[in-house]
């Protein structure tokens, strides 16, 4: 079995007449999830590590809590504002101040810049976020699931997913690169366009969507995406049983889940 790398993504929301709704984008032909649409997000970083002094509003001890981790908690929270910036240029930061950054910010270095010198490598995380004297958003992102790669597939991740709202004066634009495409749906949307094959969902993300969709307005979303960590969250590492040309997922507290998995 192939260890599961640790990543973060993020359910990027944004409120339109009264609904909500949810950017996706679609990954690139060769990628993990090729050609699906996903929730912007990748693996942690040995640099998430290093920018701990740079978060707001939840530090080591508060992520570890939420996360139910030893150590290293806040590297996803990290990671996830990170990966976000890098596909769709969302960063969500705030200056020493407490302000949003905006990509209409008289900054040094401007946010298209920035995001493409650091998915070059060009510029560190640690040095974009020192040289700007701002700060991660980490009390804007709320943790809401974990999920890991079932353990028969090579490509294995354990996930933690958080979700966001779109910050002001910024607007998500894949990067052409890891996703290829984008959309806002609303998470109804999302699962019509799916049901019918215009677009492919993985797993996991269909099932967090199916969990939006549940809410009446936008307010009562929020509430559980800021209350969800408290439950707590248990990772679900579903199971595949393939047969007959099809695929089948078996999740832990169904009939059939073996009790070695």
């Amino acid at each position: 079995m192939n260890p599961a790398r640790p990543s973060s993504a993020v359910i990027l929301l944004r409120e339109k007449a009264g609904d909500t709704e949810v950017f996706l984008g679609k990954r690139h032909g060769r990628a993990t999830f090729a050609s699906a649409f996903v929730f912007p997000g990748g693996v942690v970083e040995p640099e998430d590590a290093l920018v701990h002094e740079h978060c707001r509003g939840v530090d080591r001890s508060d992520a570890d809590r939420r996360l139910s981790v030893v150590s290293g908690g806040l590297d996803y929270f990290s990671a996830a504002i990170r990966e976000l910036f890098e596909e769709t240029g969302v960063l969500l930061a705030t200056d020493t101040d407490g302000e949003w950054i905006t990509k209409e910010a008289d900054r040094r270095v401007s946010l298209s810049d920035t995001r493409q010198a650091l998915y070059a490598g060009e510029l560190s995380w640690a040095e974009t976020l020192s040289s700007w004297r701002i700060k991660l958003a980490t009390d804007h992102l709320h943790y809401v699931g974990h999920w890991e790669t079932p353990v028969i597939l090579s490509a294995r991740f354990s996930t933690r997913f958080f979700l966001a709202d779109l910050p002001p004066g910024q607007e998500p634009k894949h990067d052409g690169k890891e996703l290829i495409d984008s959309r806002w749906l609303t998470p109804t949307e999302a699962l019509g366009l799916h049901k019918i094959g215009e677009i492919e969902l993985p797993f996991p993300h269909m099932t967090h969507l199916q969990k939006l969709a549940s809410f009446s307005t936008p307010q009562e979303l929020r509430q559980w995406a800021r209350e969800r960590w408290r439950e707590p969250i248990v990772k679900v590492r579903p199971w595949i049983i393939e047969g007959a040309g099809e695929r089948k997922f078996i999740l832990p507290w169904e009939p059939g889940y073996p009790d070695n998995a």
